[in-house]
């Protein structure tokens, strides 16, 4: 036993040795967090103010390890152990459950420090806290820790263990030597200690980054209660004064620290992106051990120079620590060659990927400047012209504004387009997404994820130039002319915009150029006619070509300046164009609309179209201006066609009459029926005017079967004077051509009851030229059924072919008869056809006969028949019974006024 400082008498060295064992009796019952026995000073037993705190604040820090574990694992099994922080709370409460039944049932007022009972009281709750806290570790992070993570666990074990020697266990058994059993359990409870901490330790090393910080304060809660202890232990050197407070503070830190590990643990599954501490924590977690392996050597070697002698332990214990670190040197030194070459390899992975990428990287540092660059992004000075520059600097200077106010937001986002100089100095169009990963530590910077699109837009730069322009002539298309219509149009909203037309050239003479001399011909007409276009023109007025023989000039000027442009442009094409298969002459119409405010790409187009037609009814070389009256025109027609859909069933298509009257006799022989519409709009609608529309609405063939049955069943009725009346009704070449027209025929004798005789089928001479048509023309002949050739003499008619036509009657048009009483070489055509009809054995009738003159020349050249405004006009079912039965079926000149119908 050492002697007492200062030279103390036996005597009051015993009373001083009493107090400090007061205190040392209440240490020694405490727990794992220092939970205090609730016993007074010397000779007392009331609790002193400081028990009762740290015993409050015990049973708050297990209440809430036990909600805390129940609410991270409600899962857990049942099956008696409870896992993770209620485990802990486990501990603590069988911790002062041992140390207040020590109090109770030990009643001495001193005890020796190091007592076997005292001791032997807080191991249970020590061991239950070793296993808690290795419970807080998975399998699988004990796994992925390795042999590296054993090595230093094992070195800080083996240097706690130290330290508890030198520090406590050595000034212990100065103080007062111990027993067998007592020395025992005082080093069983040191190397449990040590656990306590290498347990802690591991859980900091193991952890994610989210449960680090959990970790970090478990390691200062269990240093805290480690303190506590060795401060119980060896207290009797330190003044009676600064024990107590030193030792419940400790106590307090503790457990307050035991509570905010558990308020702050996500749970071992927990996963969160790394952060600074937690990078710094795990730093701190590998150099610990070796931290504390110093301290140990320096306090090791300092025991002699305070005259004491550390435990032979402590030296088996040191002497570990120096082998352990050893090993743990070969043991990191195979992890960091291996992690080396895994780093290495991971590298040149991802070097060889970067290298070969479509897509290189641009990493921009805190400062928006370039920190690392691609090979590829390397411009012509390589990576010391590029990296540390702003990017602003190095990107194009039209691009560089753009650029830095993106780059500036707080968290950019989304694609943008800049330029770039590459190796060969040439400036490449990169596309780029950004990353922002300036929170990241490996990264702290901005991520550009670039992709060269000079090719791409290259590519579509020559996509938009063949959807704009035409590839034949060179000039802009029909897209390119309404986008450019269209932009002219919202210009003329301001006043002093300059006037501007848009004209439609529609070139004639392509199709017959291209029947005689090839397509090659016609290509190189067009590309003539649109250099001349182009040369004709101003600078500021478009040409386009629009269509196969059409062509756009957008004209700027006032007044009639764009008549004078469609002149010119007349005038050129009108010009012979020399090819090498010889001359090709072309000629062309032109259509003016003027632009106003207001006019939509369509209306304007639809205005040019109307004149462009209006000029094509003119004649070749004809140049028209828009005028409101097309648009009328237009609109009538196309409200006559929606109409015409339902007219028969609303009852406005009827039939009329116009008798055929025998020359010789002045018998009416047959009459016509034709259709007529009673519009309620636009009244007597004629037939010149809707059947066009009804052929073009696909209504033709309907309408005239509907005639055709109509006019069979009224004409069965029709008295004949003795002779049987013929009916003619007209057949279009569409009807004809549908294949149905014998079957109508058929169907309408048949409904009628008329003969077949009496049915004379008017047709076109155009419309009899097919294999098909001459078939169904036969079928009806034989049914019994008489052909009549419409219209002769109105078009291309060829008396060569009359002879070869299958036909009974040849009506003359009215076009030919019009000047047969003063045109000699039209009387001479009327003369021959009459002659032909004659030597054919054909009858012939003169459609639209009006004045006496022309009857007069007719009956002299002995025309067989007639009809006209001078016989009778068309008229309805009763007036023409009237006129038959009144005049005995004679019907001369004139007559027909003096006939009401």
């Amino acid at each position: 036993m050492r002697r007492p400082p200062g030279g103390l008498s036996h005597r009051a060295r015993r009373a001083d040795l009493l107090g400090v064992q007061q205190m040392r009796r209440r240490a020694s019952a405490e727990w794992l967090l220092a939970v205090p026995v609730l016993t007074g000073a010397a000779g007392g037993v009331a609790p002193t103010v400081a028990a009762v705190l740290l015993l409050t604040t015990a049973l708050v820090t297990a209440a809430l390890m036990w909600t805390r574990g129940t609410r991270l694992d409600p899962g857990a099994p049942r099956r008696g152990v409870l896992r993770g922080w209620r485990l802990l709370a486990v501990a603590v409460v069988v911790g002062l459950a041992g140390a207040g039944v020590v109090a109770l049932v030990d009643g001495r007022s001193a005890r020796s420090p190091s007592d076997t009972v005292g001791q032997l009281a807080s191991l249970p709750s020590v061991l239950l806290a070793l296993v808690a806290l290795l419970t807080l570790i998975t399998r699988s992070q004990l796994r992925a820790g390795g042999a590296r993570l054993l090595t230093e666990t094992a070195l800080f074990f083996s240097a706690s263990v130290v330290l508890a020697q030198v520090l406590v266990v050595g000034p212990a058994l100065a103080g007062q030597p111990l027993t067998g059993p007592g020395r025992l359990v005082l080093e069983l409870i040191c190397l449990l200690t040590a656990g306590v901490l290498s347990a802690v330790l591991v859980l900091v090393a193991v952890s994610s980054g989210a449960r680090r910080v959990t970790g970090a304060l478990l390691l200062l809660a269990a240093t805290a209660w480690a303190g506590a202890r060795g401060l119980a232990v060896v207290g009797e050197d330190l003044p009676r004064s600064v024990l107590p407070g030193w030792v419940v503070g400790a106590q307090l830190a503790g457990l307050v620290l035991l509570c905010l590990a558990a308020l702050r643990d996500p749970g071992a599954d927990a996963v969160a992106p790394p952060s600074r501490a937690a990078v710094r924590l795990s730093l701190a977690g590998q150099l610990l051990p070796h931290l504390v392996l110093v301290v140990a050597v320096l306090v090791y070697l300092g025991v002699p120079l305070t005259g004491s002698r550390p435990t032979p332990a402590a030296g088996v214990a040191l002497l570990c620590c120096l082998a352990l670190t050893a090993v743990h040197r070969a043991v990191a030194a195979r992890d960091e060659s291996r992690v080396g070459s895994r780093l290495r390899r991971s590298e040149a992975y991802f070097r060889s990927l970067v290298r070969s990428s479509s897509d290189a990287v641009l990493i921009l540092d805190g400062d928006l400047r370039v920190s690392w660059a691609a090979p590829s992004l390397l411009p012509p000075g390589g990576a010391a012209a590029l990296t540390g520059r702003p990017l602003a600097d190095v990107v194009h200077p039209d691009d560089a504004q753009a650029v830095r106010g993106w780059l500036a937001a707080d968290a950019p986002t989304g694609l943008r387009s800049f330029r770039l100089q590459d190796a060969a100095g040439d400036w490449r169009v990169l596309e780029a997404g950004v990353s922002d990963l300036r929170a990241d530590d490996d990264v702290q910077g901005l991520v550009l994820q670039c992709r060269d699109v000079t090719a791409r837009l290259d590519r579509e730069l020559e996509l938009s130039s063949l959807a704009y322009t035409d590839p034949l002539t060179g000039l802009p298309n029909r897209a390119a002319q309404q986008t450019a219509l269209d932009a002219l149009l919202a210009g003329l909203a301001d006043p002093a915009a300059e006037d501007v037309a848009l004209l439609l050239v529609e070139v004639h003479g392509l199709a017959a150029a291209g029947e005689h001399a090839g397509r090659d011909v016609v290509d190189v007409a067009l590309v003539e006619i649109a250099r001349r276009l182009r040369a004709t023109v101003r600078a500021e007025d478009q040409v386009a070509r629009i269509g196969a023989e059409l062509f756009s000039v957008l004209a700027h000027g006032t007044g009639d300046e764009p008549d004078r442009v469609a002149s010119r442009c007349l005038s050129v094409i009108d010009a012979p164009v020399t090819t090498e298969a010889g001359i090709v002459d072309l000629t062309a119409v032109v259509g003016l609309a003027p632009l106003t405010a207001g006019l939509t790409v369509d209306a304007a187009g639809d205005r040019a179209e109307l004149a462009v037609r209006d000029a094509r009814a003119a004649g070749v070389g004809s140049l028209r201006r828009y005028r409101a009256e097309l648009t009328a025109a237009r609109d009538r027609r196309e409200q006559l066609r929606l109409d015409l859909v339902d007219a028969r069933e609303r009852g406005e298509l009827g039939l009329v009459w116009q008798p055929i009257v025998a020359l010789a006799d002045h018998r009416v022989t047959g009459v016509e029926a034709l259709l007529r519409w009673q519009h309620p709009l636009h009244g007597d609608v004629p037939p010149e005017e809707f059947l066009p529309l009804a052929e073009r609405a696909g209504l033709l063939v309907d309408l005239q079967r509907w005639a055709l049955h109509s006019a069979t069943t009224a004409a069965a009725s029709l008295p004949g004077h003795g002779l049987e009346l013929k009916l003619g009704v007209n057949v279009s070449a569409e009807h004809l051509a549908a294949g149905t027209l014998v079957g109508d025929v058929a169907s309408a004798l048949r409904a009628s009851g008329l003969s077949p005789e009496r049915l004379v089928v008017e047709i076109a001479e155009s419309a009899l030229a097919g294999r098909d048509a001459t078939d169904d023309v036969t079928a009806l002949r034989l049914m019994g059924v008489r052909l009549a050739l419409d219209d002769f003499g109105s078009g291309n008619s060829s008396l060569r072919g009359l002879g070869r036509l299958p036909v009974d009657i040849i009506k003359l048009d009215r076009a030919l008869l019009s000047r047969v009483d003063r045109d000699p070489y039209t009387r001479a055509i009327c003369e021959a056809v009459l002659s032909l009809g004659a030597a054919l054995r054909v009858d012939v009738v003169a459609e639209g006969v009006e004045t006496a003159s022309q009857l007069g020349v007719l009956q002299a050249l002995g025309c067989g028949y007639a009809q006209g405004f001078l016989l009778a006009r068309p008229m309805g079912l009763s007036a023409l019974e009237d006129l038959l039965e009144s005049h005995d079926g004679l019907l001369w000149p004139g007559i027909v006024g003096r006939v009401g119908g």
